[in-house]
């Protein structure tokens, strides 16, 4: 009996083709996924069989480690970065660049191999938070930014603008009595 193998059940990474995980003639352990009656069709799975990787992804990749990996997929929030194969983290957009990114698209693309940051790891909810940005030096700020970014000495106010001590401030809303809008005070 034949049966078909998809390429989406070969490996718990991705595939681009079969031949990256079997070749012609080989015996291979797989699982009987459905069996068509009607057409005779076979489903199978070999990657049912493997060691799901998220079970040592935190030994592998623990938090805090940098590692080397390939962005998989660009979504509006961020990228997916395959870490080993079979897991992926997400870099989110503010995480991708010390600049401003409004898109993924205008850092990374698929198929970029990026080195990153593990910010954290969840290998039970098979979630892993990784970062470019931090895994980058900082950049350098131009003179502005030092100048800008430096506390600024207050002057202090005119002696015709300071409060003379002793006695209440005059003007104002409730200095009128307040019956502008029909209240008394």
């Amino acid at each position: 009996m034949d049966g078909l193998l998809h390429v989406s059940k070969a490996e718990l990474g991705q595939v681009e083709h079969p031949s990256e995980i079997v070749k012609e003639g080989q015996a291979v352990q797989v699982k009987v996924e459905r069996v068509d009656q009607a057409t005779g069709r076979i489903s199978l799975s070999y990657r049912e069989m493997q060691e799901n990787p998220w079970t040592r992804a935190a030994e592998k990749v623990p938090r805090g480690a940098m590692v080397r990996g390939k962005v998989r997929k660009l979504m509006d929030f961020g990228a997916f970065v395959e870490v080993e194969p079979g897991v992926e983290g997400l870099v989110h957009v503010s995480e991708l660049s010390h600049k401003r990114v409004w898109r993924a698209s205008d850092v990374v693309k698929e198929g970029d191999e990026v080195e990153v940051l593990v910010l954290s790891v969840d290998a039970e909810a098979q979630r892993m938070s990784l970062s470019i940005k931090q895994a980058l030096p900082a950049p350098e700020k131009t003179a502005s930014e030092k100048r800008e970014s430096e506390p600024q000495e207050v002057a202090p106010l005119p002696k015709k603008l300071r409060q003379k001590s002793g006695g209440p401030l005059k003007g104002g809303w409730a200095a009128s009595g307040g019956d502008q809008f029909g209240l008394k005070w």
